[in-house]
């Protein structure tokens, strides 16, 4: 069983080294702990995978359903800057080796600046961080208090 543990545990670790990279590989620390935080969270929300390469992959079988663009671009059979991706793995292995930062505000989605979702404007912006900004479900007091429009 404890192999069975250790090697979910490295697929797991792998998937959030491929959001971390792929999503915001050139990004600060702050940006790429952030990415990782939106992935963690995801986890834990009942809309979502429960377990981290289920969240990072869902959708990614369809051609228009990935919740990460990597999943679906191609990027993952384009070469990657070994450094980076070290980097990366390292990374997702101390956060899930419990050193992480809620650096997103409980974000569960988030996009490039240069794009306009659809979702975005039924989102409650939490952050922008590099060039990222990050979202979160609106609370029920916060729909509740939000003024009615017709």
């Amino acid at each position: 069983t404890q192999l069975v543990e250790a090697r979910i545990d490295s697929e797991e670790r792998k998937c959030l080294a491929q959001a971390i990279y792929f999503e915001a590989g050139t990004e600060s620390r702050v940006g790429q702990l952030a990415v990782a935080d939106v992935v963690l969270n995801r986890v834990k929300h009942p809309a979502y995978p429960d377990s981290i390469c289920g969240v990072v992959y869902e959708g990614s079988h369809k051609r228009t359903g990935c919740q990460f663009t990597f999943t679906c671009d191609g990027a993952l059979k384009r070469p990657v800057n070994k450094r980076r991706f070290e980097s990366a793995e390292e990374l997702a292995g101390t956060i899930l080796a419990g050193l992480r930062a809620p650096v997103s505000r409980n974000a569960t989605h988030y996009h490039a600046d240069y794009v306009e979702p659809y979702w975005a404007h039924t989102l409650t912006p939490t952050a922008t961080i590099g060039a990222h900004k990050f979202y979160r479900f609106p609370r029920r007091v916060e729909v509740a208090e939000a003024p009615a429009t017709m």
